[in-house]
């Protein structure tokens, strides 16, 4: 209970008052009608509405004098924990403990994600529940009780105290607001408490990563080559090949076509659940030769627990994450690269570069996946250096002196 916290701890969640938010059971004793009385606040016009539960039924006397005692015991620490019979009319479920309703919906979704979202998924309720505790919450308090107040707190503990970037706080509050849609559709609250809260603007969530220079590419690509020929792989397959962490994780070594010179991204391990083939560049073709491709069921980059550089194949994918990790925790530091030029900064350089080449922008964009040519044309540009063909523009009609 609640009251069990130390004093000293800084509370954000308070109990409903008693005479403020609810009035105790109280047995009364008639000639002809026993009955228990107590009173809860209505959420919408804040009065209280009275509400009784007949005990004659019970004989004899002294047995209904101790069942009326069990159950206004029960009644008052149901209306302490915050249950409010009123809500049950619009939400039945609404005096569910909040964290078995926490585990009910993972349960739930471990049947239809994948197991990357799932992930996320526990991260985010994780987070949620060690905050309800540290804020007051135990495994007793009800569903009902995460008010907009609770829900408004939360996020300002994400922004100030916990200091997540914008994208992570439009993420938590995304997951958040379809985690509470789903309790408003099973029962278990009445509004959405999350809904009202404000998404962080686009402009605060630009990407905090540049591309590399061709001197940096050159730096990477030499150390790699010396020192971890397999996790150069996951670097090409990035740059040349365009491909997501998550799907780079995920390949099978039979996924890798030598003769073809092709990556075959199945549609499960696809971002958009869409196959693709991406194209192996001829001058990455010494370094896909170098990997051992023997064991085509074998993930191509594997789980290897205790040995943060080791991407060689194995039975288990690696997680994504170890890519970014190694790239901070190694390759950064042996390269000198500053903090904006990231594991992703590949991508970006990649498609930028062959762009610039003069590949053609629809191969371009089925190398990259992506669902539009506009999307491609995003990168055009991006080198900033001017174009030859602009330069010889004469739509300014004046006469040069």
């Amino acid at each position: 209970m609640l009251q069990d916290f130390s004093k000293e701890k800084k509370m954000f969640f308070s109990l409903p008052k008693q005479y403020v938010d609810y009035k105790p059971p109280k047995l009364h004793r008639g000639k002809t009608s026993w009955y228990i009385s107590y009173y809860v606040k209505h959420p919408e016009t804040g009065r209280f509405r009275l509400f009784r539960v007949k005990v004659n039924h019970i004989k004899p006397v002294r047995e209904r004098i101790q069942a009326s005692k069990e159950i206004m015991a029960d009644l008052q620490e149901r209306l302490s924990l915050g249950w409010n019979p009123l809500l049950e009319r619009v939400a039945p479920r609404a005096s569910s403990p909040a964290f078995q309703v926490f585990d009910t919906y993972i349960r739930v979704k471990e049947k239809e994600m994948e197991a990357q979202s799932m992930h996320t998924y526990r991260s985010y309720v994780r987070i949620f529940k060690q905050w309800l505790q540290g804020a007051g919450f135990t495994e007793q308090t009800l569903i009902c009780s995460i008010n907009e107040s609770v829900a408004r707190r939360f996020m300002a503990f994400l922004e100030e105290d916990k200091g997540v970037a914008p994208r992570t706080y439009n993420g938590y509050l995304s997951f958040l607001v379809t985690f509470f849609d789903w309790m408003q559709d099973k029962g278990y609250v009445q509004d959405n408490v999350f809904q009202k809260i404000q998404r962080k603007p686009k402009r605060l969530m630009k990407k905090k990563r540049r591309m590399l220079t061709d001197a940096e590419l050159g730096k990477l690509y030499a150390f790699l080559d010396e020192t971890n020929p397999e996790y150069l792989a996951v670097c090409l397959l990035c740059y040349c090949c365009f491909m997501r962490p998550k799907e780079i994780a995920l390949l099978k070594c039979r996924d890798i076509d030598v003769r073809k010179q092709l990556v075959h991204v199945r549609p499960e391990i696809a971002k958009n659940d869409n196959e693709s083939f991406r194209t192996i560049p001829n001058s990455m073709m010494p370094v896909i030769r170098r990997l051992d491709l023997s064991n085509p069921g074998m993930y191509l980059f594997g789980s290897h627990p205790g040995e943060g550089g080791n991407f060689t194949p194995g039975w288990k994918p690696t997680a994504k994450k170890k890519f970014s990790d190694y790239w901070a925790s190694t390759v950064r530091d042996a390269c000198g690269f500053p903090m904006d030029v990231q594991f992703y900064s590949q991508k970006d350089t990649g498609i930028t570069n062959m762009l610039g080449e003069g590949t053609a922008i629809n191969l371009v964009q089925k190398q990259a996946d992506h669902s539009s040519v506009a999307m491609t044309a995003i990168y055009v540009g991006h080198t900033g250096t001017a174009s030859d063909e602009l330069k010889k523009s004469s739509i300014l009609k004046i006469e040069s002196k």
